[in-house]
């Protein structure tokens, strides 16, 4: 009987110990199991490049990147209220990111090399975050100056001391509303600018011309100043007298107090439809309830409403052209209403068939038909008045500034050349001197 016992309390005791042996076990591989590191799967990103190539808009170019239709409109609207696609050119690179799955995650627009236009797929939204990538820069002013010889014009002087066409076209520009250079221009007449310019590894991305100056016999004497405003794109932002008079002859003020083009005149995808159509006139950006102002006197021939242009202005002028102002959010005159220049006719919006909040501005000739109201020459405001004025004052003072600081820098290393001459006459003087005494 105790045989028995035993027996049976040694089995249970073993079983205990085996249940036991086999828990610390599990226990130990389930621990190994739980403790080893999860290695993240790395995602395979593909990029192409291009540029954009003579003859192509951004959506012609995109496909050099692999970009499909559907894709590219996506991508241009996720672009249109920051990068001004009139002034794409020839030579701007495209960057295009793909994952494994061959499906776009980035796109990148560069205009220069030191900024970057980048818009990335937000995989939390869906949508197409947008920022800019800007590498160092630096501003470097100088003067150049010079006077015309024998034969030569402004245009071909500028051109050959290496500035660009467009800043020697800027410049001439500038000057044209004050000298007639067809029957005033003169051999001896004398020119100076001052130029700004924005460096990136020494390479010249942007310039600004603050100032320019042109004097002569016949042709007198003119000085241009560039005034600069808070806004961003601001139409205000331009060359002005030192009195504040703006230099552009012209009747036509701009709609918007600033002026960033989403979409131009001409041929297009439409951003809703994505269907090829002719877009009579220019997309502007701007912000919900901004005030729309008419470019010139006339009277009100339309002030209404459609489910496409939503609410919609139309202004026949004096000389018989028509300015069109669509999807604005409110209308402010009625039809038969007459308006002053640069009256407030409404306020930005979006209604109508539209992606968001912009100003659609069109114009016709006299003779009815539409053509591209960038083409017409229109400015902010024909002289600045009150805290424009006295900023282009403070503005005037600091270029003045400026011009007598390079001034006496260029004559300092004139006498810094000279030093060493200075020594060797000095030296010759003494020598003399000792002969003479002999």
């Amino acid at each position: 009987m105790l045989n028995s016992n035993m027996f049976k309390l040694l089995t249970l005791i073993s079983l205990i110990l085996l249940s036991a042996s086999c828990e610390r076990s599990e226990a130990k591989r389930v621990s190994s199991f739980t403790t080893q590191p999860i290695i993240p799967v790395k995602e395979v990103y593909k990029a192409k490049v291009g540029q954009v190539k003579r003859g192509q808009g951004l959506y012609q170019a995109l496909k050099s990147v692999s970009i499909d239709n559907s894709m590219a409109l996506t991508i241009i609207n996720a672009l249109r209220d920051e990068v001004e696609f009139s002034k794409l050119k020839v030579g701007d690179k495209l960057e295009a990111v793909f994952n494994q799955n061959k499906e776009l995650v980035e796109f990148s627009l560069a205009q220069n090399p030191a900024e970057k236009h980048v818009v990335r797929l937000n995989r939390n939204t869906g949508k197409w975050d947008y920022h800019l990538r800007e590498e160092e820069t630096h501003w470097n002013a100088r003067i150049l100056e010079g006077e015309l010889r024998s034969g030569s014009t402004l245009i071909e002087d500028l051109l050959a001391r290496g500035l660009a066409p467009s800043v020697a076209n800027e410049i001439i520009n500038v000057l044209l509303c004050k000298v007639n250079f067809r029957m005033n221009a003169r051999m001896g007449d004398r020119y100076k600018v001052l130029l700004n310019e924005r460096k990136h590894n020494e390479e010249t991305i942007q310039t600004k011309i603050l100032y320019t100056s042109y004097s002569g016999e016949r042709a007198g004497t003119h000085e241009a100043f560039f005034y600069e405003d808070e806004e961003k794109s601001s139409t205000y932002t331009a060359h002005y007298t030192e009195r504040g008079q703006a230099l552009i002859r012209s009747g036509l003020r701009y709609p918007l107090s600033s002026l960033h083009v989403r979409s131009g005149y001409g041929w297009r995808r439409h951003p809703v439809t994505g269907r090829r159509a002719m877009h009579r006139g220019v997309d502007l950006r701007g912000r919900r309830g901004r005030p729309v102002h008419a470019v010139a006197a006339g009277k009100v021939i339309l002030s209404t409403y459609n489910k496409y242009a939503g609410n919609k202005v139309a202004i026949r002028h004096r000389d018989g052209s028509t300015s069109y102002y669509l999807h604005l959010n409110k209308r402010g005159v009625n039809k038969g209403d007459w308006v002053r220049t640069y009256q407030v006719i409404g306020t930005v919006g979006s209604t109508g068939r539209v992606t968001g909040p912009h100003l659609h501005f069109g114009f016709k000739k006299p003779n009815g038909r539409w053509m591209n109201p960038l083409s017409k020459r229109m400015i902010a405001t024909p002289r600045l008045t009150g805290k424009r004025f006295l900023k282009l004052k403070e503005q005037i003072a600091q270029t003045k500034a400026l011009l007598i600081d390079l001034e006496v820098s260029k004559k300092a290393k004139y006498i810094l050349a000279d030093i060493p001459n200075i020594e060797k006459d000095i030296e010759k003087a003494r020598e003399n001197k000792y002969l003479f005494s002999l």
